[in-house]
């Protein structure tokens, strides 16, 4: 019961904070760290119920764009066979995202094991603290840059229309996108976060950064499903039954978030999320450098 309790919170967490752009894997390490649930996160099972729970929001993800993966696969298959991007209204749509999709596919393959040592072998996430602070940084740095590039005079609706859409991008911008991505694998570093602050640097408005964003999201979610989840396989009973609660309330709570940011960011900027990033990472980082340098331990 206890293990059950503890994953339908990292479940809730995981599903408002990977699409809000506070980084969910940095939560799922920090929340823990503070209840001192070390022998949680130290445990060779908790990769797989972390990966679990992102599962439950990629499938939040794609139930909600389910249109759009329909006309999405139908564009790759038309414009496979006629070797043309324009047989399809979605064909550059497609293409793009799977560029997009290339560099973090490559670079979770290669850093996969050496982030899990990093970062889940302490359970004292002093790094992640850290780099939920750089998070909160990078989301108001690019908001700032944004601010500078938006015409002067008129009213949000009116800047955010002056900005570009997704086919306007080109395959050099949605390379770099999905290099950005792949900073998510640090844990503090949030994958929405980043990808709309490079979508926003290739001058798509908020609205089509956050829809190429989560697009971009789903299929990455879903291979690391795949490569971790058999894993709970060759776990006990308990763990599993915990881990498949944890995909439904994640899947819930991220159905509701995407719901609000989709709204949201049609006149939303990414500035309150930078400042809690910046606040909770200060707090964090102050709160475990005594723990790091073995001062204290937790009373509880």
């Amino acid at each position: 019961m206890d293990l059950l309790i503890k994953v339908i919170v990292l479940g809730l967490l995981q599903g408002v904070a990977e699409l809000f752009p506070v980084s969910s894997l940095g939560h799922t390490v920090i929340v823990p760290g503070i209840l001192d649930w070390g022998n949680l996160v130290t445990r060779e099972s908790f990769l797989p119920i972390v990966v679990t729970l992102h599962l439950g929001t990629a499938v939040a993800l794609l139930f909600f764009y389910w249109r759009d993966w329909v006309a999405l696969v139908r564009a790759f298959f038309k414009t496979a066979a006629a070797r043309r991007l324009d047989a399809d209204p979605q064909g550059k749509t497609i293409w793009l995202l799977i560029v997009g999709t290339i560099p973090v596919g490559l670079l979770g393959l290669l850093l996969e094991k050496p982030v899990e040592r990093v970062f889940f072998a302490n359970p004292v996430p002093l790094l992640p603290a850290a780099f939920l602070f750089l998070n909160g940084a990078i989301l108001l740095g690019a908001e700032r840059l944004r601010q500078r590039q938006e015409p002067r005079g008129v009213d949000r609706v009116k800047q955010e229309s002056a900005f570009l859409r997704i086919d306007d991008m080109n395959f050099a911008q949605a390379f770099f996108i999905g290099l950005a991505q792949a900073a998510a694998l640090i844990p503090g570093i949030s994958r929405s976060g980043v990808t709309m602050a490079a979508s926003m640097r290739a001058k798509l408005s908020h609205e089509e950064a956050l829809r190429f964003t989560f697009l971009l999201a789903t299929p990455v979610i879903g291979a690391a499903a795949l490569l971790e989840v058999p894993k709970l396989l060759h776990v006990d009973r308990a763990t599993q039954i915990a881990a498949v609660v944890g995909f439904f309330v994640a899947l819930a709570a991220a159905w509701l978030s995407v719901r609000f940011l989709t709204r949201y960011f049609q006149i939303g900027r990414l500035t309150p999320f930078a400042y809690y990033c910046l606040g909770a990472g200060l707090l964090s980082f102050l709160f475990f450098l005594p723990l790091a340098l073995g001062a204290y331990t937790l009373p509880w």
